[in-house]
């Protein structure tokens, strides 16, 4: 069995959660291979691969060039009035052609592939993560045999929707698209709509098995009428790796941080800090009900700043975007809670990793938050988009320093009974099997 994920960044949450399953994959020797779209300087790490498509010849690509760019620019008027707070809305055709196979996976594979080819034991499972930019819909899905099994992991809506990658509360996705909240409709073309019907078609003859990591999302995209002809729908959750994201020491994790060891800190993080999905300007709201109380602080992680305010606030400690475990595991300790305020979202990564540190998470019920935020075991949920809530929940908790300790235990052992990379690696491997009529193997199941 080969695995080929497919992800267009190597950083970011959906690249974060598709890497590490990768990992754990490889962990269990199953033969998994990762292809994304930018060349990184540590692409030497075996099984990484930047994704190359077939050469054209030179007439060929210069007339998909002429045509793309003709695309491109159509589509950018289309958009250009899309609210600077939204999200990315993004298009179904690429740059270029992308068949599948990758001609790297070709020339990595080819020796090996014969081999198992004339022993009749080839078996390859396509599975796709966040791929947009990175392949072009018509021509990937068009090249595949139509008995190929294609996995889709979805991080976000976008696979399902005519651009938008959540859509709040528009639920056009159901219908067709057409008439975007998000991209208002020019004179001359409905792009949402065309850019739905490209996916549509695409996808009309395709093997595929859709997963997503929270209920709500798997709800969401078994009513969409993309994934009408889709074959089976499998909930499983993200993996988080334990043994490189625990507790540290809060007063280490302070002092490295160069914060007060004795002060209560609400902690906050996103790859957009103000991001108008992510609740920004609640929470903004919310930490200035707490400005009155002594030696509160918030730390705060991400690229950008919380929106400005005339509130009274307490200190906020930015740190800026952190990168790999060891960082990760210190602004989180550092924290006695941590706020996730979405309106949409998935299964964010920040809640799960904070709990794998022991820090109790209060958040909107929104999404797949309370798939994990458990009121008095986890941490606190609160009406979705109720500043004035979050506020008080918030208040509750940091003049209780007991509760958030049994708050933060009680997190840590939902996560390593729950969320961990191995089981959900095992629960891939079992569908990846089902998908090529394989058995599981006993051991590993009993593992």
């Amino acid at each position: 069995m080969i695995v080929n994920h497919f992800n267009t960044l190597m950083d970011g949450g959906a690249a974060t959660a598709a890497r590490r399953l990768h990992e754990e994959l490889c962990a269990l020797s199953t033969e998994s291979h990762f292809y994304h779209a930018v060349k990184v300087q540590d692409n030497e790490v075996p099984n990484y691969h930047r994704a190359e498509w077939s050469r054209e010849s030179p007439w060929q690509r210069t007339l998909s060039a002429v045509r793309y760019r003709f695309y491109r620019e159509s589509f950018k008027r289309a958009v250009q009035s899309k609210r600077s707070d939204n999200e990315i809305f993004t298009s179904p055709r690429a740059a270029s052609v992308t068949p599948w196979p990758p001609i790297s996976h070709r020339i990595e594979h080819k020796p090996r592939i014969e081999h198992k080819l004339l022993s009749g034991d080839s078996k390859e499972i396509v599975h796709l993560h966040w791929i947009a930019k990175l392949i072009d819909y018509e021509s990937f899905f068009g090249s595949l045999e139509p008995s190929q099994p294609v996995v889709w992991t979805l991080h976000d809506m976008n696979a399902f929707t005519g651009g938008c990658h959540f859509a709040g509360s528009c639920e056009n996705f159901k219908t067709g698209c057409g008439n975007c909240p998000q991209i208002p409709r020019s004179s001359d073309t409905d792009i949402s709509r065309q850019s739905f019907a490209i996916k549509q078609q695409a996808l009309q003859c395709i093997n595929l098995h859709v997963v997503a990591p929270s209920r709500w999302l798997l709800d969401t995209a078994s009513s969409s009428l993309m994934f009408q002809r889709a074959k089976s729908f499998t909930h499983i959750p993200y993996g988080i790796p334990t043994n490189e994201l625990y507790p540290m020491d809060r007063s280490e994790a302070r002092a490295r941080l160069r914060m007060d060891p004795n002060a209560t800190v609400i902690g906050f993080g996103a790859m957009d800090v103000k991001s108008r999905r992510k609740g920004a300007a609640e929470l903004t709201t919310a930490l200035a009900s707490l400005a009155n109380l002594p030696n509160v602080q918030g730390l705060v992680f991400g690229s950008g700043q919380l929106p400005e305010t005339r509130l009274p606030m307490p200190h906020i400690h930015e740190v800026g975007a952190i990168s790999g475990t060891f960082q990760q595991r210190m602004v989180y300790s550092a924290c006695d809670v941590f706020v996730l305020p979405s309106h949409d979202d998935n299964l964010p990564l920040t809640g799960l990793e904070a709990m794998a540190c022991g820090t109790p998470v209060v958040g909107f019920a929104a999404g797949g938050i309370p798939d994990y935020v458990r009121p008095g075991v986890s941490g606190a949920l609160v009406q979705v988009g109720d500043a004035n809530e979050l506020g008080e929940t918030l208040r509750s908790l940091v003049v209780d320093r007991e509760r958030l300790q049994r708050l933060g235990q009680g997190a840590r052992r939902i996560i390593e009974s729950e969320f961990y990379g191995k089981r959900e690696a095992e629960s891939y491997q079992r569908l990846y099997a089902a998908l090529l009529g394989e058995a599981v193997r006993e051991e590993r199941r009993a593992a």
